[in-house]
């Protein structure tokens, strides 16, 4: 049993293997592109022959993957096996009707997706963005106090002046967003500054606080702890490959 176990996790652990998987989802997002074309039905056959083959191979390396964990409790342990199990147990529902033609499609790009999980350096991306929610929870809140107060603000003086974007507390705050992503923010300040000529220090000091230093500060603490994680990556892989441990 030790052998068997043992000639799935080596099948596992190959790079020759990892480059098939990896294959294999790339040419599953191939399909999932030219899946959106109008295919002409005489391909239709090949691409659906594909498209369960793609779904098979899928299917053997999930399972491969459970066996070589040796138990099912330590393969589900780990969420990224999770993720990749709901992907191909999605993936196996038959989908016949028209009117689900809708979620077969995307259920083949969501699908994609597992490239996340094949590929180390992704899922240490993924796993330090997850640890920055805590912090970046609480910039995005005061981004969002600020946008509000910005908001009522604008609402006070630009409302009448220009109501397409400052007629209401949510018409604003969607033209805040647009501010804070330079998008064309100085035609939506040429709107009203006839009126208020210093509205100039309402856009600025808006796009300073949100769009520079609170953004930066987003930035800064995902750096931070991507940076973080990689030293104790590092120090868990030397504790790993010290032989007197």
């Amino acid at each position: 049993m030790n052998s068997f176990v043992t000639f799935f996790l080596k099948i596992r652990n190959s790079n020759i293997f990892s480059g098939i998987v990896i294959a294999v989802i790339v040419a599953s997002a191939i399909y999932a592109g030219v899946s959106s074309y109008d295919i002409p039905p005489e391909y239709t056959f090949y691409l659906d022959l594909f498209n369960y083959a793609i779904t098979l191979f899928f299917l053997i390396e999930i399972i491969i993957r459970m066996i070589s964990e040796r138990s099912l409790i330590k393969f589900f342990s780990d969420g990224w096996n999770i993720f990749d199990f709901l992907i191909v147990t999605i993936s196996l529902v038959p989908i016949n009707n028209v009117e689900s033609v809708f979620v077969a499609r995307l259920l083949r790009i969501i699908r994609v997706l597992r490239i996340i999980t094949v590929v180390p350096a992704f899922r240490h991306i993924i796993d330090s963005l997850i640890k920055t929610i805590p912090r970046v929870g609480f910039i995005a809140l005061l981004m969002f106090i600020f946008m509000y107060v910005w908001g009522a603000i604008g609402t006070m003086f630009f409302g009448k002046v220009d109501p397409e974007n400052w007629g209401n507390i949510g018409l604003a705050l969607i033209t805040l967003v647009q501010v804070s992503t330079y998008d064309d923010w100085a035609n939506i300040m040429g709107q009203v500054i006839d009126v208020y000529p210093y509205a100039w220090i309402f856009f600025v000091s808006f796009i300073v606080i949100n769009a520079v230093i609170l953004l930066n500060m987003v930035i800064g603490v995902i750096v931070d702890v991507m940076i973080s994680q990689t030293g104790i990556d590092d120090v868990l892989q030397q504790d790993k490959d010290d032989p007197s441990n």
